[in-house]
């Protein structure tokens, strides 16, 4: 397995934003500036290759379904 360059705080920021739906609202909940929630997901993202959330502008946040590599 390649090692991964993130680190738990990211994915807790996931995790949060995924559970609330909002980056917004993550931004609130944390106590983090929003940039940052979004910074780490994108992060996130670009370590495991695939888009974890869809943004819908203005209308939140949504899981993708990753499907699984055989």
């Amino acid at each position: 397995m390649a090692d991964v360059n993130f680190t738990l705080v990211q994915l807790r920021y996931f995790v949060t934003a995924a559970e609330l739906g909002s980056m917004t609202a993550a931004s609130r909940e944390l106590m983090v500036a929003q940039s940052a929630i979004s910074a780490a997901i994108a992060q996130v993202e670009r370590e495991l290759g695939v888009q974890l959330l869809i943004r819908h502008h203005a209308r939140g946040l949504s899981l993708c379904q990753v499907a699984a590599r055989p």
